[in-house]
């Protein structure tokens, strides 16, 4: 099963843009937070409308066979992990 996420692109003129991105978490080998894109979101560079208050950027690295690629993907990645295992919180109904 795929998941959803989105992906921050850079084009080579620098302008930044959002795209969809359909992940298999089967290929993920590690997520990692990205500070370098949560800065230039603070310091008005990236011009994705996004809230520099609340938005971070996790870093995603895939591998398919011998061949390994990174994403950038918006959202912290705590949230992602969550997202692509489906991970349900828990939440204590009585105590």
């Amino acid at each position: 099963m795929l998941v959803e996420l989105i992906q921050v692109k850079q084009d080579t003129r620098g302008n930044y843009s959002l795209s969809p991105v359909y992940v298999n978490p089967q290929q993920i080998i590690y997520l990692s937070e990205n500070k370098t894109m949560k800065s230039k979101l603070q310091e008005g560079k990236l011009g994705l409308g996004l809230n520099q208050n609340f938005t971070n950027f996790t870093d995603v690295r895939l591998n398919h066979n011998s061949y390994a690629a990174d994403i950038t993907v918006v959202g912290d990645p705590g949230l992602i992990e969550l997202k692509i295992f489906n991970k349900k919180q828990k939440q204590l109904l009585k105590s």
